[in-house]
């Protein structure tokens, strides 16, 4: 694709409120109404422009790039906003299909509007061009992905998986844009660094750290083998989580473009992880749609459905500002702790809002949430988008879960006992 050429606006752009209406429904990623919204719409460049956001927020990529492409020079003449937004669902949608340099050509001609969003992408972009010259992702199989698992102290779900013949225990990780691994485990695996270099962002955070990039040519997960893995090198400091002296060493991360180009995995309580055919079919459930790279889940609390980014990788579930704001009314029977939040660049210390219990409903099937920590000002970060990050406590009053990337569907087995507690 040819490059659009964009210049800065002579002015500051206008502030993020928009008027109620399908602009207003992008930004808050209000994809059901949306979605309702398109198709009553007449054909044209508006109802092409709000299709593409809908299809690329729901992993439909063939699709979004078409109606993207089509609609932008259109969009550039007089529509910046619309154009930075366009622009950045297109990249989002190269980037997850392993096109790496057609996301890095789009992301350039994103900076000059980046101000028009709600987040900026400077590191997207130094990411992108870094990776433009690599190779895309793929997969080969012999068989079904059957392989044990087990809980790491900080509650997460780790596997061991070989890369070129050695064995590497990773953390199962939908939450991590792409895979991650300690200056160690790269220097134990001879990864050779791609040239350049960019920051990594740590979630609810907002701590960034200086990384390497480089491609693994295989990891291998029983059944399956997942070639040219993208994966950032930061330095082992950055992957230790705890107090000092007893802090947990991480020492690699597989992220969602691994497990989402198995199409479908399960993660079973008892201590499996499943993919392929083991995985079995996959029916009901609720739609999973993205949030740039990180899947999100659509719950309903007290009857509104709230849509909620879902983070393996994360023990516990934070609520975001915009969680704060919709039941601040409720706000006289939580309490405040000071909380502290780890990832990728450290580890950050907060007094935050806890709800002692929530209730959410997911497809059929409730859940309880207990001591829910809650922002109540923005945090300059992905978490800040939709109306919080769902961490493991999410998942562990089931015995099985499945998210169904063919299908973009996620599905809770059966209930077991409440947990007593985070």
């Amino acid at each position: 694709m040819a490059c659009l050429k964009t210049t800065a606006p002579d002015d500051p752009p206008p502030s993020n409120a928009v008027p109620d209406g399908p602009d207003a429904e992008v930004r808050d990623y209000r994809l059901r109404e949306l979605a309702a919204r398109v198709r009553t719409m007449p054909p044209g460049i508006d109802r092409d422009y709000f299709a593409g956001i809908v299809a690329s927020r729901s992993a439909r990529a063939d699709e979004a790039v078409s109606l993207l492409k089509k609609v932008l020079p259109a969009l550039h003449q007089k529509e910046p906003r619309r154009t930075a937004i366009a622009l950045e669902a297109l990249a989002d949608t190269y980037a997850a299909t392993y096109r790496y340099r057609d996301a890095a050509l789009i992301y350039e001609d994103l900076l000059p509007l980046q101000s028009y969003l709600a987040q900026p992408v400077d590191d997207d972009a130094a990411l992108a061009r870094i990776l433009a010259g690599a190779p895309e992702q793929t997969v080969s199989w012999t068989g079904p992905v059957r392989v044990n698992t087990s809980r790491n102290p900080i509650g997460s779900v780790n596997a061991e998986f070989a890369v070129n013949g050695s064995p590497v225990t990773w953390l199962l990780d939908t939450g991590a844009n792409y895979s991650v691994v300690s200056r160690t485990v790269a220097q134990k695996l001879g990864l050779t660094p791609l040239p350049g270099a960019a920051s990594l962002g740590a979630g609810v955070t907002g701590l960034k750290s200086s990384m390497e990039v480089a491609v693994v040519p295989s990891v291998e997960l029983g059944g399956a083998t997942v070639h040219n893995v993208v994966t950032m090198i930061v330095e082992d400091s950055n992957l230790q989580l705890g107090p000092d002296g007893k802090a947990y060493q991480i020492d690699a991360i597989l992220g969602l473009p691994v497990l989402r180009a198995l199409g479908r995995v399960t993660f079973i309580r008892k201590g499996e992880f499943l993919a392929g055919e083991a995985a079995g079919p996959s029916e009901g459930g609720v739609p999973i749609f993205m949030r740039g790279q990180t899947p999100a889940i659509e719950c309903e609390v007290a009857g509104e459905p709230l849509l909620f980014t879902f983070d393996t990788g994360a023990s516990g579930t934070d609520f975001s500002v915009r969680y704060y704001e919709r039941f601040r009314h409720l706000a006289s029977s939580w309490r405040t702790r000071t909380v502290e939040s780890g990832g990728a660049g450290g580890t950050v210390r907060r007094t935050m809002f806890v709800q002692p219990q929530v209730e959410l409903m997911v497809g059929g099937a409730d859940v309880t949430l207990r001591d829910v920590t809650i922002f109540s000002t923005n945090m300059n970060a992905g978490i800040d988008v939709l109306f919080g990050n769902l961490g493991q406590d999410f998942v562990e009053g089931s015995d099985s879960f499945t998210l169904d990337f063919s299908t973009m569907t996620f599905r809770l087995g059966v209930a077991t006992a409440p947990p007593s507690g985070r």
